[in-house]
């Protein structure tokens, strides 16, 4: 029968090619380490590994066996980190996926508020577009996302976080540059550089959509995933932007953000699937809540630059 330190032994062996370097990290000899290991295959019926004097390394049968074994010992590590923190979710793992312009508004005093309630809790942050986000947090990967609203919740549950409104974002030496505010038919004729659709449907929509009310369908130049190189973009004089009010902490000086009348704005929320039964995710979730309520107010009054 195959047991859980079959996956294990195997695995250390499959990373290192070599028994006895693979023997001291599991802190056994090599003798019971290859008596395993013969074992291991006579019950599967495969051979894993083609030895010869000098080279130990994976068979065909060995690699498939490698990456469902890795498969395992990351739900049994799972399993083990949710147990422990099933208590009240104040301990454990929980993984945060965010899209990029979450960084600059809503995810700093976020994740500062709940390490410092949860210190025991092994937070995870990874940065992505809001599409692949999603697919994360549907496989399970993810636990819990920072994003836009998604267009569909079939299995999902959502709580808003943050919001605020778009600006104009323009080449410092733009004629509109040193202005109080603006329309955003004054833009109607420039080129745009925007999100592409496939990396987010809701900010495109929006600013697509803002741009035709105003009587005019925006010029796309570029599109390119991430506010912060949308910036960029616009500072080498390549177009302008309509981007979160927060990206005017990214500090760019050849490039000006400008209010705009009736903005649009953007709602971003904390995503996580009915699925995941972490209990880290609820405590997340809440002092997410709590931090929106309590400084929404002071990030959305921060001058423009």
């Amino acid at each position: 029968m195959i047991e859980l330190r079959h996956f294990r032994y195997f695995t250390v062996l499959a990373e290192t090619l070599h028994y006895g370097r693979a023997a001291e990290i599991l802190h056994i000899s090599q003798p019971p380490l290859s008596r395993l290991i013969v074992a291991l295959e006579e019950e599967l019926g495969v051979v894993l590994f083609e030895r010869t004097r000098r080279s130990v390394r994976l068979s065909a049968a060995g690699e498939r066996f490698y990456q469902d074994a890795k498969g395992i010992l990351t739900a049994v590590e799972r399993a083990r980190g949710n147990a422990r923190s099933a208590s009240l979710g104040e301990e454990g793992a929980l993984s945060v996926g965010f899209m990029y312009a979450a960084a600059y508004s809503v995810l700093p005093p976020l994740t500062r508020a709940y390490a410092s309630a949860f210190p025991r809790v092994d937070m995870k942050l990874g940065e992505t577009i809001p599409t692949l986000l999603l697919e994360d947090i549907r496989n399970g990967k993810t636990d819990v996302g920072i994003m836009y609203p998604p267009d569909v919740l079939d299995g999902l549950e959502s709580r808003q976080v943050f919001r605020e409104p778009l600006v104009a974002v323009l080449p410092a030496d733009h004629a509109l540059a040193g202005a109080a505010s603006i329309a955003v038919r004054d833009l109607g004729d420039e080129s745009f550089i925007i999100s592409p659709r496939v990396a987010s449907t809701f900010i495109y929509d929006t600013i697509v959509s803002y741009c035709r009310r105003a009587g005019f369908a925006p010029r796309i130049r570029l599109e390119t995933n991430f506010q912060q190189t949308i910036i960029n973009l616009v500072g080498q004089g390549l177009g302008v932007a309509l981007v979160h009010r927060s990206m005017q902490s990214t500090h760019a000086d050849n490039v000006r953000f400008v209010p705009l009348k009736a903005p649009p704005f953007v709602d971003v929320f904390v995503v996580w699937s009915r699925d995941n039964f972490n209990p880290c995710v609820e405590h997340f979730v809440t002092t997410a809540a709590s931090v929106w309520a309590r400084e929404h107010d002071e990030i959305s009054d921060r001058p423009l630059r």
